[in-house]
């Protein structure tokens, strides 16, 4: 009975040794599969950007400038296109912040400067000076005794970002009366708050009662340096209705900030999830906030949607518009261990659960997506509270810290790889401090230490290892012959194991044909596991050069 290995794959550690698919593996380190047959992984090249700094989050702005953080910062950019000023926002932890191109570029440690995400009200209403009424044409006030001229108006005020961002208006003034038609105003305005806001003018608004409601309408932008003026319009030179009554500034804890294809934004504080206006990042109205029983550790954006994953169950959010978000609990008890470890796929998202990597549909569909691959005991192994992970060409490619000589501390870092298609793992050597997965290019930028690389985007091969599946055989069976196809075969090595034991090996460069003879091994169970700087297509184990099959 030859042994006769035609497409590889990665492990499936859950299945016992010799009960494993054919193509399977017990362990596969450095290779993938993409055509079917062993492919070593190729080593990093250097994109030639250095942090003064070893980053934890890293992410390409454009061109070849590159922002670094020493914590973890969730980072989203402008939602509206082409967007002159270049805007990201992103949360730390600290408060949510903004940055633009004219403030973010100086220096070495870039994103350089920062403003505070949000606009806030003013904290004191207007101050009314004085009301003045029309002089007649002899120069005097004009005294209007028709109480149907009367009028009582209020006013009040928002600050506007040089970005163009309306906030929300502070406290309304007192009330003015006003009993002569074309009557002046004198206004006193305060100085905005103190803060990083980027506050560059106001804009004033006074009430007009009609025959179904009163409304603000906008009487004048200043500048905010300006402290008094004086309101002489008559109502029908009024402008633009006050829409910003809700534009609220995110709160300081807001964090997880990620954005949905229809322009909101969104964050999440506790057991509190929020979403922005659309296309307006900085305005975060109360009415768009739900609350999920158990907090919240991560969310990702999937097309119009929005996976919660929390101490608990999994939770979905999803909608046009954020006056109509639903919410829908999953059915699956798999909190998320790692915010870090939560990352968007196509159509669904996958993370760090207890029992294994746990998959959440937009549907809200959810499974432990590892279950077929690795018990839960297994998993346990990959310590799942450390795990931070990326997307890069639809595999889940994970980080995470390991207890290297069993003293307790978790000072070594290790990686894999998950297949979602396939359902199999693979495990790194390669590993990292940060990354970010470029949307444009799939290629996957590392930060080692102060330095950037692009990750396997080389044409140098790394030294990859894959062991296949137990074979059992009868009892005595002997080979004597192993047939290795490989475009390179001197640069592959090969390892026999029998009944579990080293039987033979066969380094690298001794082996110069893809036929070789073997010595005389023998036993019931056969395992054949290659190694070394090239690719594999297929591994043949016969008892002459004549059974070897086409």
């Amino acid at each position: 009975m030859n042994i006769d290995i035609t497409t590889m794959h990665g492990e499936i550690p859950r299945d016992a040794d010799g009960l494993l698919p054919q193509s399977n593996s017990t362990y596969a380190e450095n290779c993938h599969f993409d055509r079917g047959v062993i492919t070593p992984l190729t080593a990093d090249i250097d994109a030639s950007i250095a942090f003064t700094f070893t980053p934890l989050t890293v992410f390409h702005y454009y061109d070849d400038y590159w922002f670094a953080w020493g914590h973890d910062v969730n980072v989203i950019r402008s939602p509206i296109a082409q967007d002159p000023y270049n805007r990201i926002y992103y949360t730390d932890g600290e408060y949510p912040k903004l940055t633009s191109a004219d403030i973010a570029l100086v220096g070495d440690n870039l994103p350089s400067a920062y403003y505070r995400l949000g606009v806030p009200a003013p904290e004191t209403a207007i101050g009314i000076s004085a009301v003045n009424p029309p002089n007649d044409d002899d120069g005097n006030p004009v005294i209007d005794d028709d109480p149907a001229n009367d009028e009582t108006r209020y006013y009040c005020e928002t600050y506007v970002t040089a970005y163009g961002e309306e906030g929300p208006p502070g406290p309304a003034s007192a009330d003015v009366e006003i009993t002569a038609p074309g009557s002046s105003v004198t206004l006193s305005l305060a100085a905005p708050p103190a803060g990083n806001y980027n506050i560059t003018r106001r804009r004033i608004y006074r009430t007009v009662t009609t025959t179904s409601d009163a409304e603000f309408l906008e009487v004048v932008e200043l500048d905010i340096a300006v402290t008094s003026y004086v309101d002489s319009l008559m109502s029908d030179e009024l402008t633009a209705t006050l829409e910003t009554e809700d534009y609220l500034m995110p709160p300081d804890n807001m964090v997880g900030l990620c954005a949905m294809n229809n322009g909101i934004s969104v964050g999440f504080a506790g057991n509190e999830i929020m979403f922005s206006m659309p296309y307006l990042p900085y305005a975060w109205p109360d009415a768009y906030k739900l609350s999920t029983y158990d907090n919240i550790v991560a969310i990702a954006s999937v097309d119009t949607a929005v996976v919660a994953g929390t101490e608990g169950v999994p939770v979905v959010f999803s909608g046009i518009t954020p006056s109509n978000i639903s919410d829908k609990p999953v059915q699956l008890n798999q909190a998320c261990l790692s915010k870090r470890s939560m990352v968007s796929m196509l159509g669904f998202v996958l993370y760090a659960g207890p029992a294994g990597i746990v998959k959440v549909t937009t549907t809200g569909a959810g499974s432990v997506a590892t279950a077929n691959v690795m018990t839960r005991e297994q998993w346990q192994a990959f310590n799942p509270s450390t795990v931070r992970a990326w997307s890069v060409g639809g595999n889940y490619i994970g980080l995470y810290d390991y207890d290297g000589d069993g003293d307790g501390v978790y000072d070594t870092v290790r990686g894999f790889i998950y297949d979602p298609n396939n359902n199999d793992l693979r495990r790194l050597t390669n590993t990292f401090d940060a990354a970010y997965a470029d949307p444009q290019s799939d290629l996957l930028y590392v930060a080692k230490g102060g330095e950037l690389w692009v990750s396997q985007a080389s044409q140098t091969p790394l030294s990859m290892r894959w062991r296949s599946k137990v074979f059992h055989v009868p009892q005595g069976s002997s080979y004597s012959v192993c047939r290795v196809m490989s475009p390179s075969v001197i640069q592959v090595g090969i390892h026999f194991f029998i009944e579990g034991q080293l039987a033979c090996t066969m380094p690298p460069g001794s082996i110069v044909d893809n036929i070789f003879r073997l010595p005389v091994m023998a036993g019931s169970k056969w395992q054949a596991e290659v190694y070394g700087y090239a690719q594999v297509d297929r591994i043949t184990l016969a008892q002459s050069v004549k059974e070897l099959p086409a």
